[in-house]
């Protein structure tokens, strides 16, 4: 008979002041660790935290890694009007944070995002030295080509109900811009020094696999792209593959 021993963590909440507003943060550490450990930002997309995010998070932990979580500006607690565009300097902010925070190895930084999580993973390693590799899952990327009108209204208006004070107007304003400044295909190039892991399903209904297929074009080596057959945005009966390929791939690069 095989005992499997789970690690014991802490977990600590707390708040992150950016720009006037007060997100609500969390970090997990875990527990019997001697020496600093490696830190991942762990970056849900919009407009929360689905079950992979949380399989990510306690598989991080379970490795001996820390795992940093918030919410964005305007939703799930955190104060504030919702905003793509300050998400994305909400999650450089927290990302300041946890390469400061005691006990993490700041030689051995990474992040981690899905969906809308992608494009702000991207974004805020962009030229980070501190940042050591980036791992995307189905991200939101390649949006002047791979997202219609009509699939960009039908994204924005399945999330807008859960966040503060966003109307549908405003929100696709700020989707354009994401499009022109912020979408992943123009910056991925400069992490070329971070191995760069991407995940996408091909039953994807809500993100073309397309758009993760021109993004891994754009992207420099060292880099691999996984595809799941049959997985569609939530990797629903696909996660714990999903999240072994995550956690292996920080591991490879943390300890090599």
């Amino acid at each position: 008979m095989i005992t499997m021993v789970e690690r014991s963590y802490k977990s600590e909440r707390f708040i992150i002041k950016n720009e006037g507003e007060k997100l609500i943060g969390e970090i997990f550490t875990p527990g019997n660790i001697k020496k600093p450990c490696p830190g991942v930002l762990v970056l849900h997309g919009f407009p929360g935290m689905p079950l992979i995010i949380y399989d990510l998070i306690s598989a991080l932990i379970q490795e001996g890694y820390a795992a940093l979580s918030f919410h964005y500006r305007g939703c799930w607690g955190s104060s504030g009007k919702y905003s793509y565009l300050g998400a994305i300097r909400d999650a450089r902010k927290a990302l300041s944070i946890l390469i400061r925070k005691e006990g993490i190895d700041r030689e051995r930084i990474a992040t981690v995002g899905h969906s809308f999580g992608g494009l702000v993973a991207v974004n805020v390693s962009s030229g980070n030295k501190k940042v050591k590799t980036v791992a995307v899952l189905c991200p939101v990327a390649d949006i002047e080509k791979g997202f219609s009108k009509a699939r960009t209204r039908m994204v924005l208006k399945r999330g807008l109900p859960f966040v503060s004070d966003l109307r549908i107007e405003e929100a696709l304003v700020e989707w354009d811009e994401l499009a022109n400044k912020y979408d992943p295909i123009h910056h991925v190039g400069k992490i070329s020094t971070q191995p760069f892991l991407l995940i996408h399903g091909n039953k994807d209904d809500i993100i073309p696999l397309s758009c993760s297929q021109a993004l891994f074009e754009r992207a420099k080596k060292p880099k691999r792209m996984v595809i799941v057959n049959g997985g569609d945005h939530l990797f629903s009966g696909k996660r714990k593959m999903v999240t072994k390929k995550t956690v292996d791939w920080f591991r490879n690069i943390f300890e090599n």
